[in-house]
C-alpha cells in the first residue's frame, strides 16, 4: 500500500521544482519592473538551477510525464523568455520609439520555437546532445552577463552588445547546432577526467559565481559553435575528397 503511495507521489516531486523554476522567473520581473535588474537576473539563475533539478529528478524517479513535460515548458518560456526580454527593457537598453522591442521579441519566440521543437524531437528519458541552444542557457547567459559587468565595474557596461548577443542567440536556438548534454567529459588514454573537471567548474562557481557564471556559459556556447563549424568544415573535405576519387 505504501509503496503504491510512493509511486503516485514520484511524478509529483519534479513539479516541485518546476514551479520553483516558474515562482523563480515571476519574482524577477517583478523585482526587474522594480529597477533591481541585478537581483532579477539573479532570480532568472535561480530559476536555471530549480530546471536542471526538475530534468535530474524526472530522469532518477523515472517520474518524467507529458503532463510534466508541458508545464516545465511553460515554465521556461515565462522564466527564460519572458522574463530576460523585461529585464533588458527595465534597463533602458531598448524602447517602443525606435522599435527596439523587436530584440527582445525575437529572442522570445525564437525561444518558444526551441521549446517546442525539444518537446515534439527529445526523449525526455534519455538525455542527448541539444539541437540548438536550449533557452534556459541562453537567458542565463545574459543574466550572467549582468552580474559579471555589474560585479566588475559596479554598473552594467556594454550595452551596445546587447543587440547582436540577443540576435546571436536568437539564432543558435533555432539553429541546427548540436550542444552536448555532458559538455565536460575530458578522456586522456581512457581515464575519464570528467568528475575533477566538473568540480573544479563546481567550486569555481560556488566560491565566485559573480565571476565564473558568466565565462563558463560562455565557453560552452562557443564550444558548440566552433565545433560545428568544425564538422561542416571536415565534411565538405570529405565529400571533396570522395568526388576526387570518384573523379
Amino acid at each position: 500500500m505504501a509503496n503504491k503511495r510512493f509511486k503516485k507521489f514520484v511524478p509529483v516531486v519534479p513539479g516541485i521544482f518546476t514551479i520553483g523554476n516558474m515562482f523563480a522567473g515571476f519574482v524577477s520581473i517583478l523585482h526587474s519592473t522594480s529597477g533591481r535588474v541585478v537581483s532579477g537576473a539573479w532570480l532568472i539563475i535561480i530559476g536555471g538551477i530549480f530546471d536542471l533539478l526538475d530534468g535530474k529528478v524526472a530522469r532518477l524517479t523515472r517520474g518524467t510525464t507529458e503532463f510534466g513535460v508541458q508545464l516545465d515548458s511553460f515554465a521556461d518560456f515565462l522564466t527564460f523568455g519572458v522574463a530576460p526580454g523585461i529585464l533588458l527593457f527595465s534597463l533602458g537598453i531598448y524602447n517602443f520609439k525606435n522599435w527596439g522591442f523587436l530584440i527582445p521579441v525575437i529572442f522570445l519566440i525564437a525561444g518558444a520555437f526551441r521549446l517546442a521543437r525539444y518537446n515534439v524531437t527529445a526523449s525526455p528519458h534519455k538525455k542527448t546532445d541539444f539541437q540548438g541552444l536550449p533557452i534556459p542557457l541562453a537567458a542565463i547567459f545574459v543574466a550572467s552577463f549582468i552580474i559579471f559587468t555589474d560585479n566588475i565595474w559596479g554598473s552594467i557596461k556594454f550595452t551596445a552588445f546587447f543587440t547582436p548577443m540577443m540576435i546571436l542567440l536568437a539564432w543558435l536556438m533555432i539553429s541546427n547546432v548540436r550542444y552536448p548534454a555532458n559538455p565536460f567529459i575530458f578522456s586522456i588514454k581512457g581515464f575519464n577526467w570528467k568528475v575533477f573537471v566538473l568540480a573544479a567548474i563546481l567550486v569555481a562557481i560556488l566560491v565566485k559565481p559573480r565571476w565564473f557564471i558568466f565565462p563558463t556559459i560562455a565557453i560552452y556556447i562557443l564550444n558548440g559553435f566552433v565545433r560545428e563549424i568544425y564538422w561542416i568544415v571536415r565534411r565538405t573535405d570529405k565529400e571533396v575528397d570522395n568526388n576526387e576519387i570518384t573523379c
